[in-house]
C-alpha cells in the first residue's frame, strides 16, 4: 500500500458506534494510532492515502500497523482492488456483546490493571428476574437441506463451529488440567484454535498431552506438537520393524525412563548431572520424544558412554532451529547429520601443512660445484678483512 494509492471508504452508513464503550473496550487494546485511524475512517468516503498519513501525521509504517490491528479485530475489511483499496468499516461490539465474546474479554485483561478490568463488570447494569426468552429452536422450524457434497458440508460445518471454550474449561476440571497464566493461555488457544482449524475437543486432546508435570497447560509445547501434526513423514508402517519399535518406544516414555532403560541395555547408570540436561532440554519445550530419539543417537549411535551438556545442548538447538518436533522427524535429522557432517569434510578438504625446504648444504651428499677461480676469489676477500681487523684492533690499543 503507497501513499499514492486511491482509497474507497464503504458501510459507514450502517455503522453503529458507541464511543464510550469504544473508549473503555477497544482503546487499550488496539492502542492511539488504530483508535485514531477508526474514527478518521468512520468520517472518510474517498481520496488517497496521503489523507490519512497528512492529517494524522502518520508515517507509512505507523499507517500501515494500526490498520493491521483494526482489521485484526473485524472492525475495519481491507480489500486491494489493483492501485486502489476498499476499506469496509464495521461496528464495534457494544459492552455486552463484548464482554460475552471470551477472546475480546482476555485481550482487555490482558492490557489494563485487574482492579480497572472488574470495576468495569461492577458498573455494568444487569437484568433482574428469571430468563423467559424462547430458544431459537422452539420457534423456528429449519427444512432439512440434502448436502451432496461431503467435503464441502464438512467445510461448512467447520466455519459455522467457533471455538467453544467453555467446554474446553470443563473438560480441563474433569481432566484436572489448569491454566499456567489463564489469559495468556486463552489467547494462545483461542490463536492455535483459529490458525490450525482446530476445535475445542482436538485441543484439549492435544493440551493434555503437552501438559506440565505439575497439571498446567503448556502453551510451547502445545503448539510444537500441532506444528509436528503438519510436517510430511512417511507412514510408520512402512518404515522397518526395528525403527517402528524405537518410535513407539520413544513416544512412550518420559526422558528419564528412556534414559534409564538404554542405561540398562548399554550399561552403567544415569548421574545427577545428566539428570539435570535432561531437565535443562525440558525447559527449551523440546518435545519427550524428540529427547528421546535424541539421547538414542548419542548413547546408542555414537556410542558415547556419557552425556555431554555442550553437545546435547547443541543438538537440541538444532531441533528447534529446525523444527523438528516428532520422533521420526528427529530420526531422519540424525540420521543424516552424519551425511551432513561427511559431506563438508568431503567439500572443504583440510589445507596442506607448510613444509619449510632445508638449505641444500645441510644434506650429507650436498657437493660443492663452486669453481676453484670463485673460491681462490673468496679465500683472498676473507684475507683481506682479517687484516682490516687486525690493523682496527692494534690502533684501539694504542
Amino acid at each position: 500500500m503507497l501513499a499514492g494509492n486511491q482509497f474507497k471508504v464503504v458501510s459507514t452508513d450502517s455503522v453503529s458506534f458507541d464511543s464510550k464503550s469504544f473508549t473503555l473496550l477497544y482503546l487499550p487494546i488496539i492502542g492511539r494510532d488504530a483508535f485514531a485511524l477508526y474514527q478518521l475512517l468512520r468520517l472518510s468516503d474517498s481520496g488517497k492515502i496521503t489523507f490519512f498519513l497528512e492529517y494524522l501525521n502518520f508515517g507509512p509504517n505507523q499507517f500501515s500497523e494500526a490498520l493491521d490491528k483494526l482489521s485484526a479485530l473485524d472492525l475495519v475489511s481491507v480489500f486491494d482492488h489493483h492501485d486502489a483499496f476498499y476499506f469496509q468499516v464495521k461496528s464495534p461490539k457494544n459492552f455486552e456483546d463484548f464482554m460475552n465474546d471470551d477472546l475480546l474479554k482476555q485481550l482487555l485483561r490482558s492490557k489494563v490493571e485487574e482492579k480497572t478490568f472488574k470495576k468495569l463488570f461492577e458498573n455494568a447494569e444487569k437484568p433482574e428476574g428469571q430468563n423467559i426468552s424462547r430458544k431459537f429452536y422452539e420457534v423456528y422450524r429449519i427444512e432439512p437441506v440434502e448436502e451432496t457434497d461431503e467435503k464441502e458440508a464438512a467445510e461448512k460445518l467447520l466455519q459455522a463451529d467457533d471455538f467453544n471454550m467453555g467446554a474446553f474449561e470443563l473438560a480441563m476440571k474433569d481432566a484436572h488440567l489448569t491454566f499456567s497464566n489463564e489469559t495468556q493461555d486463552k489467547l494462545a488457544i483461542y490463536q492455535l484454535a483459529q490458525k490450525f482449524a482446530k476445535n475445542w475437543f482436538e485441543l484439549f486432546n492435544l493440551a493434555l498431552q503437552t501438559k506440565n508435570q505439575d497439571g498446567t497447560i503448556n502453551k510451547m509445547q502445545l503448539s510444537n506438537r500441532i506444528l509436528a501434526e503438519t510436517q510430511p513423514s512417511s507412514a510408520l508402517t512402512a518404515l522397518p520393524k526395528p525403527v517402528q519399535a524405537l518410535l513407539n518406544n520413544a513416544k512412550t516414555h518420559q526422558p528419564t525412563d528412556y534414559l534409564n532403560q538404554l542405561r540398562k541395555n548399554t550399561g552403567g547408570t544415569t548421574s545427577q548431572a545428566e539428570y539435570r540436561i535432561l531437565n535443562e532440554m525440558a525447559k527449551k519445550n523440546l518435545p519427550d520424544e524428540v529427547q528421546n530419539i535424541l539421547l538414542h543417537y548419542v548413547l546408542v549411535g555414537r556410542k558415547n558412554s556419557v552425556l555431554n551438556v555442550t553437545f546435547i545442548h547443541q543438538l537440541s538447538n538444532e531441533c528447534l532451529q529446525n523444527n523438528i518436533y516428532t520422533a521420526q522427524a528427529a530420526l531422519e535429522w540424525f540420521n543424516n547429520r552424519e551425511k551432513r557432517s561427511k559431506q563438508k569434510q568431503t567439500t572443504y578438504p583440510a589445507k596442506p601443512k607448510l613444509v619449510k625446504k632445508a638449505p641444500e648444504w645441510s644434506n650429507a651428499n650436498y657437493v660443492e660445484q663452486t669453481s676453484s677461480e670463485a673460491q681462490a676469489k673468496f679465500a683472498e676477500w676473507q684475507q683481506k678483512m682479517r687484516k682490516e681487523n687486525d690493523n682496527g684492533i692494534n690502533r684501539g690499543n694504542s
